[in-house]
Parts: C-alpha cells; sequence; structure tokens
C-alpha cells in the first residue's frame, strides 16, 4: 500500500513537473516573460530616445513581453541582415527598406506573411497611406508594415534665392536657368557629394521613372528578368551627367559626402539641395521654417515615360517579422502599437520623421513646410521606390561604383552597358 501510494506521488510530482516545463516554453529565462528580439536603424541621437521610450511604453502595457532591442546604422544594418539572412537567425522584428530589399526577404520565405492579420483587423490595415502600404506588398500578400515615408523634392535657399532675384522653377528649361544663374553669380547651383556613392541612384532613379514607363521598370527591376535595354536607362543617366559637365554639381563631387553638403547648402553655400521629406526636419532645425523651400523636380524636355509628370522617387522604412519568431501574436501586438495613430503622431512631432498614416502630419505634430509638402504629394498618382532598393544588389553596386565613374567622365553608354551585363547576370542566377 505504501508502495502504490509512494508511486502515485512520484507521478504526481512528474505530472507537476511537465506541466512547469511546457510553461517555460513560452517564457524567458526568468519563468514570467517571452522575449522578442527587434532589430533598428535609428543611433542618431535625436531619434533613439523616442524609440527606446515607445519600446519601454510597450513593455509597460505588456508585462509579459520583454523586447531586446538592437539599434544600429544604415549600412551596418544591410549588412548584418545579409549576413543574419543567409544562417537563418533573422531577428523576430526587424527594420527593412521597400522594394527589392524586402522582397527578397519575402522571395526567400523569411518573413510573415501579415496578410491575414490585417484581413482580421481591417481598421489598422486602412490606417496606411496606400501608396506606402504597397511598397511591402509581394504577390498580393502584406510582408511588412510602414512606420516612416519619404518623398524626394528638391530643396531651396531662400535667401540665395532672394539676393539672385530667383522664381522657383516649374520646368526644366527653368531649372536650367537658374542653375546657370547661380552659376554665373559665383554661388554653387546644387549641393552634391558622392563619396558614400548612393547619392547618385536618387537622381538616376527619378530619370528612370521620368524616361522608362512602369511596366518596363518593373520587368528590369525584377531579378529573373531585368534586361535594362530601353533606351530610356541612358538618357536618365545622361540627364544627370549632364548636370555634373556644366558645373552645377560643384567640384570634387566624389571626394565630399551628403552630409556635409547639406550642412553648407543650410550655411546658404549652395543654392539647392535634392532630398527627401523624412529629412525636412534637419533643415528646419539648422535654417528655420522660413529659411528654405522646396519644390517638384522638373521633368526633363525629352522624359517619354507613362508616368512622367504623376510619379516620383519615394517609399517607405517597414518593419518585418520573420517567418521563425515563436510570437508572431504578440510580434504583430507590437507592431501594431508602432504604427498606431497615437504613436505615429507622437513619433513625427518628437523626431521629425514622417509617418505613414493617413492624416498623421499635421500642423501640431510637424512643421508647416513638411505639412504642405504632403499636401503637394497628394498630386503624385505613384511613387517609385529608392533605386537601391528596387534592384537586386548586384546591380545596385554597378550602378553605383560606374556612376562615381560617370562623374569623372565615364558615359552613359558605357556605365549602361555595365548595368546591362550584370542585369544578365543576376537573370541567370534567378531564373
Amino acid at each position: 500500500m505504501k508502495k502504490r501510494i509512494l508511486a502515485v506521488t512520484l507521478m504526481l510530482a512528474m505530472t507537476v513537473s511537465l506541466m512547469a516545463g511546457c510553461g517555460n516554453k513560452e517564457s524567458d529565462a526568468d519563468g514570467d516573460k517571452i522575449t522578442l528580439t527587434f532589430l533598428d536603424k535609428h543611433p542618431e541621437d535625436e531619434y533613439k530616445g523616442y524609440f527606446e521610450q515607445a519600446i519601454a511604453d510597450f513593455e509597460e502595457l505588456h508585462p509579459d513581453v520583454d523586447i531586446e532591442y538592437e539599434n544600429i546604422s544604415d549600412q551596418a544594418i544591410k549588412e548584418k541582415l545579409s549576413v543574419l539572412a543567409a544562417g537563418g537567425t533573422l531577428p523576430d522584428i526587424f527594420f527593412a527598406w521597400g522594394g527589392e530589399c524586402l522582397n527578397r526577404f519575402s522571395r526567400a520565405g523569411k518573413i510573415l506573411d501579415l496578410t491575414p492579420y490585417m484581413d482580421e483587423d481591417t481598421e489598422w490595415r486602412d490606417s496606411f497611406l496606400p501608396s506606402f502600404l504597397s511598397s511591402s506588398v509581394y504577390e498580393g500578400k502584406n510582408y511588412a508594415v510602414p512606420y516612416r515615408s519619404s518623398v524626394l523634392y528638391m530643396l531651396y535657399n531662400k535667401q540665395v534665392f532672394a539676393e539672385n532675384n530667383l522664381e522657383v522653377p516649374t520646368t526644366w528649361d527653368e531649372f536650367i536657368n537658374v542653375c546657370e544663374t547661380l552659376k554665373d553669380s559665383d554661388v554653387n547651383p546644387i549641393a552634391f557629394g558622392n563619396s558614400d556613392k548612393w547619392y547618385t541612384m536618387w537622381y538616376v532613379g527619378q530619370f528612370n521613372a521620368n524616361y522608362v514607363n512602369a511596366e518596363t521598370r518593373v520587368k528590369d527591376y525584377t531579378p529573373s528578368s531585368g534586361e535594362f535595354v530601353d533606351e530610356g536607362y541612358t538618357k536618365a543617366i545622361q540627364t544627370f551627367l549632364n548636370l555634373n559637365e556644366e558645373g552645377y554639381l560643384g567640384e570634387n563631387v566624389n571626394s565630399k559626402d551628403y552630409y556635409q553638403v547639406r550642412e553648407e547648402f543650410a550655411a546658404g553655400m549652395h543654392g539647392m539641395i535634392l532630398d527627401a521629406t523624412s529629412q525636412f526636419s534637419f533643415y528646419t532645425g539648422a535654417m528655420g521654417e522660413d529659411g528654405y523651400g522646396y519644390f517638384k523636380i522638373p521633368i526633363p524636355n525629352d522624359a517619354q515615360g507613362d508616368e512622367a509628370a504623376t510619379i516620383v522617387t519615394g517609399g517607405s522604412e517597414n518593419y518585418a517579422i520573420s517567418a521563425e519568431c515563436e510570437h508572431p501574436d504578440e510580434a504583430v501586438e507590437f507592431l501594431k502599437f508602432m504604427t498606431s495613430k497615437e504613436q505615429a503622431l507622437k513619433q513625427t512631432k518628437e523626431t521629425g520623421l514622417p509617418n505613414a498614416l493617413i492624416g498623421g502630419i499635421t500642423e501640431e505634430n510637424s512643421d508647416s513646410v513638411i505639412v504642405a509638402a504632403y499636401e503637394t504629394a497628394e498630386d503624385y498618382t505613384a511613387i517609385a521606390e529608392w533605386l537601391d532598393q528596387c534592384i537586386d544588389g548586384k546591380l545596385v553596386n554597378t550602378y553605383m561604383a560606374d556612376l562615381q565613374e560617370g562623374l569623372d567622365g565615364k558615359s552613359a553608354e558605357d556605365i549602361m552597358a555595365d548595368v546591362q551585363k550584370a542585369a544578365k547576370e543576376v537573370s541567370e542566377v534567378n531564373q
């Protein structure tokens, strides 16, 4: 009898132990919380405080969840995500640009399909600006959510324009006349620095959208079918190189970087600079709301793309969830929190980073220049994703290296020959 009692007692003890073990499967080492890893790219002082506080606020609302947060620079996150994806160890939640940067993860089955969550919560899905939410769609499914949006404009220094009696240009001819006037007045027309190579992609990506129709671009930007034989691509590069050859971009452009020349623009050393709405807060801080203005990038006279007048370069910055995440529901809950209306309004107000929600940019959380810029952007019917996000990495590297050489004299035809060669190699690998 004693043996039977002992056996039952042991069985009960084992059962309790097993139940406790099952409970720990959903917990961290403390036995109280689950842990989600989060990789982001906002290490700058003006941004990181907001994101750290947002995470703390989420954890307070969800005491059973612990967010392990890592925050690194743009270039570092590109390299780290590639390494982690290859090793099958992506963070639970991570930052990703749109276009091909995100599609490569979607194609490989590396990230969670959020479509079922959005179908279940249509209010969440419909809260985003459609043009930016679409940047995370692959084969009809949503694989990420945008938390930050950006549109490309040409900015101008109001004092420099006033001193030279210049009006804001609305056509390509007027734009070139402004450049000539500034050059003749010993003012560098356009601030430009390309030591990091990526800045050329903003110009060429915009001109590609002007010169090449959407159907052709989609085919060429897809790794398995890209050819880049449309003459519009060569025209796009030549249009950019012409600005340099005419002396409108300044001297020694390959030895300066973007951050240097934007400081110089704010100090009145240049008349204009190409930049994105996500960076407007820097200029407002450095120059005041009345110190600078913006205008739509004029369309080159010979541009014939089907959307030439209604398309602008821009895009979203997104958060995705790893397909291997053990706690997808909690990870989605975190994304919902970070992209809620309350949080989006706070993000823009505290950091100047424009959110991607309908009605998310207001006079209360932003300055008048950014509000006006987003109102102006309503005239655009399509957004062309940043070129270095739209195309395969091998093509990005070819474009950037050759365009840097182009600023030192390499021809548009030779640049495109190298791009076409790289596109063929990429296509063969992705067949």
